[in-house]
């Protein structure tokens, strides 16, 4: 049954006056008549006695009357939940989230910014492995992810935005002979002490060259974190060498240095967000984290 008939009908139980009701309800006399008539067809019962001077509610139209008027109500009710609910969903930004010491430095940094020019946008952050980060963002359970766009390729429906595009270096100890070098080799890891990370929250590229590197050299001594935070850790206490990106280690201490490997392929880190995802809040603050690299490579 149609809502706006229902409501004409509830009007003129209301004011008994057609002429009160068609003015209330922006419609013709003769539509309200077609509407009522349209409504005891359906229902098969007669809910007003009309003569040419009045309008009276029947028995039975009253006990409809008194039915229907709180279903509407809660049906207006409900509406506006929902259209609000749907306004604080377009305020809330959820962003996927791996440890690594550039998601540590500059996500912080992104949302304080944001909010200075949106104070209204509230953030959520979800924190998942790489595979799951991945699932979780097809499913729109979160708006944005900081990744690789190797890592992507595979992906449908996914929007992605270059922030830094550079090659993989190694992560060395200055103890160790292979600091010294300019550029190291793949075959150059034999016999060396290896900190990889596991394939669940390694992006794509990192992989294929830990693999490539196992392939080559069948001697490594390989140690495995099960996440960024923990092969952080080994990093720092000098446990091996690590495979990184200058944008996410930009900081090493005094006792590690940074040499380049000879492996061709470039990495772009990105940010991504589905193609269905219409919040124009993401799309904003996705404008900002470019913008805000951008100035941060200027002033470097």
């Amino acid at each position: 049954m149609d809502i706006k008939r229902l409501e004409t009908f509830i009007n003129l139980v209301e004011t008994k006056n057609y002429t009160r009701t068609a003015k209330a309800m922006h419609v013709t006399q003769p539509t309200v008549t077609h509407d009522i008539n349209a409504i005891e067809n359906e229902v098969g019962v007669k809910l007003f006695n009309r003569s040419k001077r009045s309008v009276m509610v029947t028995k039975n139209g009253w006990a409809f009357y008194q039915k229907i008027r709180p279903l509407i109500n809660n049906y207006y009710s409900a509406v506006q939940d929902i259209q609000k609910n749907d306004l604080g969903e377009n305020y809330k930004i959820t962003i996927g989230y791996s440890y690594t010491p550039f998601n540590d430095y500059y996500v912080p940094l992104w949302i304080k910014k944001f909010q200075e020019q949106r104070p209204q946008v509230k953030f959520s952050i979800m924190s998942l492995n790489h595979n799951e980060l991945k699932q979780h963002i097809l499913s729109n359970e979160i708006d944005v992810v900081i990744t690789t766009k190797k890592d992507i390729d595979d992906l449908k429906n996914i929007k992605s935005y270059v922030l830094e595009t550079e090659p993989f270096k190694a992560i060395v100890p200055k103890n160790n002979a292979l600091s010294k070098k300019k550029l190291l080799k793949l075959t150059d890891f034999q016999n060396q002490k290896m900190l990889f990370l596991d394939n669940n929250w390694a992006a794509e590229d990192l992989i294929n060259l830990q693999n490539q590197l196992m392939h080559i050299n069948k001697q490594m001594h390989i140690t495995y974190a099960n996440d960024l935070s923990s092969l952080n850790v080994l990093v720092k206490g000098e446990q091996g060498i690590a495979l990184g990106l200058y944008c996410l280690y930009a900081e090493l201490n005094e006792n590690l240095t940074y040499v380049p490997i000879d492996w061709e392929p470039q990495v772009n880190l990105v940010v991504i967000t589905t193609k269905t995802n219409c919040k124009k809040t993401v799309r904003e603050f996705i404008e900002l984290i470019q913008k805000f690299k951008l100035d941060l490579n200027i002033n470097q």
